[in-house]
């Protein structure tokens, strides 16, 4: 990756592929080779994170709750009263479907893996769910100045958390992503299952190397 060509641009599901296969990520995302596959599953997974959306964006859902059958309308029913959910539902500040493109130029670093990319600049690119953010009152009594906000990231998960969330790819840059966006390290991501009411919060880290990790995985697209 030199300076003289466009720069790459990384999801963290892209990462993930490039990570256990640069050979079918070089297929797919520089090849363009692969078709997409999307099972029922994953279908109704993606109906269901669009319609969370809706609900907390305040749209009108009444139509699309009206062609449910009765058993996925009972469902719905169910994760409004969750309580991540309902916290989003009722915050004053509220991001849904933000999305992100940060630049990522790796700073001077002692990890050799990640050295290959030094003065070599790539963007992450993604969407956060929702994004709840709590701003200090700064007019109470004591109050600190330097306070900053508060940054809580959701991920919806049709069925599952992730298996090592803090080991996560998409935790790794999620986190990482924020602290840029946001500007403060005072941020979390929470994974919810929906299907089975299951809650996973991960902190930043300031001692962890984010940009680091991600650029030891970015390096397996170097020639």
């Amino acid at each position: 990756m030199s300076n003289s060509k466009t720069p790459k641009t990384f999801s963290a599901n892209s990462l993930k592929l490039l990570d256990t296969s640069p050979e079918e990520y070089k297929l797919k995302y520089e090849e363009g080779l692969f078709l997409p596959k999307i099972s029922p599953s994953a279908k109704a997974g993606q109906n269901l994170h669009s319609y969370l959306c809706y609900y907390l964006k305040g749209f009108d859902i009444t139509k699309i709750e009206n062609a449910l059958a009765p058993s996925d309308r009972e469902f719905i029913e169910k994760i409004k009263t969750y309580n991540a959910v309902c916290k989003l539902k009722n915050a004053p500040k509220i991001q849904i479907e933000q999305p992100f493109l940060i630049r990522c130029t790796p700073p001077d670093t002692k990890n050799p893996q990640a050295a290959r990319v030094l003065g070599n600049t790539f963007y992450l690119t993604g969407r956060f769910d929702a994004v709840l953010q709590t701003m200090p009152d700064k007019n109470l009594p004591h109050a600190d100045e330097n306070c900053q906000n508060t940054i809580q990231i959701y991920d919806w998960k049709t069925q599952n958390l992730p298996k090592n969330p803090e080991d996560d790819i998409q935790t790794i840059v999620y986190l990482y992503a924020a602290s840029k966006l946001y500007k403060t390290q005072d941020i979390s991501i929470t994974y919810i299952a929906l299907v089975k009411n299951e809650y996973v919060t991960i902190p930043y880290n300031p001692e962890y190397d984010y940009l680091s990790t991600i650029s030891i995985i970015v390096n397996k697209c170097l020639p």
